[in-house]
């Protein structure tokens, strides 16, 4: 038994399938460059004397590509003679292919051209021609058009051994990048924190932005997460390289990931709290402005978008070296969206992942886009112009639209998945031990809540719904020193005649817990002036009671939910946890 399972372990390989179209196999293989690229080899199996010896020398086992899809207009695309890779791991350099691209027709000597064949490029295969009444435009049917179309999309699918050492170039420098920012972080010789959208709106602090994508702290699950990241990295650099044509391309894609997750980044925290937070008080969230980044989380969620516009690729693992059924497969998009999910198990960073799906979905169409546009106008080659008459291009708008469905599909899916890990952190956050939240300050008062109240035109019950709103959360009688016994209320005007707050004033006179928390102050005035109303009632609360908050707010500020007030409180507890010299909290309308 344990030979058996040795044997069927013993030869492992990890295989990326890639799907490639039918036109470029035979250059891309023909033209491979010696110079360092992603480390994925391409394994074919060989007739050639020299790729047999250097295989039987290197004992590995070729692994052969999977044969491509026939159809019944197999016979409409010539075939051409592939000459296969030798492997061998003493002689072979990784290279970086540039692979050409191709755009989808019609024209049945021309190669396949799919929405993935404008992305990878791919090998032709040769048939005999048709008979000439079949190659006639006129006796060509839209039905036969869409199963040609539909044939030609079937790509052939090669399979290469995946091997990620030596790391891929860009995953080296960040690496060096990383270890170098942390440990001049470590040794005080940079102050590096990470970002968050507050920082950089009211400090200005860019510097933090840029370099905390390459920060990480030197604990357990810090360096463990920096590492898994750096993994994932890796394998992004290797599969989008090969797709995107070379290592410039992969650079200029993820300069623009960064530039565009940390500008996006900026704008949602300031859209969701201060431009319509505020007015729209359903829109305001407040992680969106205060929430902080992880590393480079947010990019790996951008490039994920990237990968989408590949659905078909495959990572397979091989063991086994008789069955060929024994074989383990997952779509490249799949392991890898869930690979960036590992980030969520240190903390909740919804808004940056948000960021980088939107940020990547934009690359995704951009790169569609670009290709689209550049391949338009290209010729075909001398030997397809003599078949221009039957050419019947696939329209661009149809390519692009099919490329954003893929991307949109994942985009969506991954954010489902984000709102379930959000909504299982928001369901963590307990409610804060109120004889904690107690020992923050030795004040006489722990809150002072000063409602500021005018008159108005008819006279309405403002007030007494905001004080009934407070007081329904306290109760009557508080033990003492606790917590609900350094609480108080004072409702103040600056306004001689005002029949609102002496209506509201012999409502609560007979209140036993009105009684117990509510002040009653007036000074005597007419001036409709707000400003001076709030520094009066903010020196009548500072200046007369010793207090370690003083809420100031209107009479028209009820608080909402159930909720509301233990948020209060967890709010109050969290800031002098998180910044133990604020000045000031700050809560929304109602409460949220």
């Amino acid at each position: 038994m344990r030979d058996s399972l040795f044997k069927m372990f013993g030869s492992v390989k990890l295989v990326q399938e890639v799907s490639r179209s039918s036109s470029a196999q035979s250059q891309s293989t023909a033209n491979l460059p010696s110079s360092s690229g992603p480390s994925a080899v391409e394994v074919s199996p060989s007739s050639s004397p020299d790729a047999s010896s250097s295989t039987q020398r290197n004992s590995e086992p070729l692994l052969p590509s999977p044969s491509p899809t026939t159809s019944s207009y197999s016979s409409y695309w010539p075939t051409h003679s592939v000459q296969p890779i030798p492997f061998s791991f003493n002689n072979y350099t990784p290279a970086t292919p540039s692979l050409p691209m191709w755009i989808s027709s019609y024209t049945y000597n021309k190669p396949t051209r799919g929405v993935r064949d404008l992305l990878f490029g791919g090998a032709s295969t040769q048939s005999t021609l048709p008979p000439a009444s079949t190659t006639n435009p006129r006796n060509h049917s839209r039905r036969s058009s869409r199963s040609i179309r539909r044939s030609r999309q079937l790509s052939k699918s090669t399979q290469k051994l995946l091997c990620l050492w030596p790391l891929p170039v860009i995953t080296r420098y960040i690496i060096a990048l990383s270890l170098l920012i942390s440990c001049l972080n470590f040794f005080d010789v940079l102050h590096v924190s990470c970002s968050s959208p507050s920082l950089v709106l009211y400090r200005l602090d860019f510097a933090n932005l840029a370099l905390s994508p390459f920060l990480f702290t030197w604990s357990l699950h810090g360096i463990l997460i920096f590492g898994w990241n750096v993994l994932v990295l890796g394998l992004f650099e290797e599969s989008l390289t090969h797709m995107l044509g070379g290592t410039r391309q992969f650079i200029r894609l993820l300069a623009g990931i960064v530039l565009g997750v940390s500008v996006i980044r900026q704008g949602l925290g300031y859209l969701f709290t201060k431009s319509t937070g505020w007015a729209v008080p359903i829109l305001f969230f407040n992680d969106s402005v205060h929430e902080c980044s992880q590393g480079i989380a947010p990019f790996l969620f951008a490039l994920l978008m990237v990968q989408s516009l590949s659905l078909e690729d495959k990572y397979i693992m091989l063991y086994g070296d008789t069955d060929p059924n024994h074989k383990l497969t997952v779509r490249k998009v799949t392991l890898q969206l869930f690979m960036c999910l590992v980030n969520y198990l240190v903390k909740n960073i919804l808004w940056w992942s948000l960021t980088g799906l939107i940020t990547g979905y934009i690359a995704a169409f951009i790169i569609q886009a670009t290709i689209l546009r550049g391949k338009r106008h290209s010729t075909w080659s001398k030997e397809e112009s003599s078949f221009d008459d039957f050419t019947r291009p696939t329209p661009l708008w149809r390519l692009l639209w099919s490329a954003l469905k893929k991307a949109g599909a994942v985009a969506m899916l991954a954010f489902s998945i984000l709102l379930l890990f959000n909504a299982y952190y928001l369901s963590q956050e307990g409610s804060v031990d109120l004889a904690l939240l107690n020992q923050l300050s030795d004040d006489r008062y722990m809150f002072t809540f000063v409602v500021m109240t005018a008159p108005r035109r008819g006279d309405p019950a403002f007030l007494s719904r905001t004080l009934d709103s407070y007081l329904s959360n306290w109760p009557t009688n508080p033990e003492p020193e606790s917590l609900y016994s350094r609480i108080q209320v004072i409702v103040y005007t600056h306004f001689s005649n005002h029949s609102g707050f002496d209506a509201a004033r012999e409502r609560y006179s007979t209140d036993p817990k009105a009684q117990r928390y509510i002040k009653w102050l007036r000074e005597e005035g007419a001036d409709v002036n707000q400003r001076l109303h709030v520094s009066k009632a903010l020196r009548q609360a500072v200046g007369t009671f010793q207090s370690t908050y003083v809420a100031l707010m209107e009479d028209d500020f009820p608080m909402c939910g159930s909720n509301a007030w233990r948020d209060i409180e967890n709010t109050i507890y969290k800031a002098h946890q998180q910044v133990p010299d604020h000045c000031g909290v700050f809560v929304g309308t109602g409460g949220r």
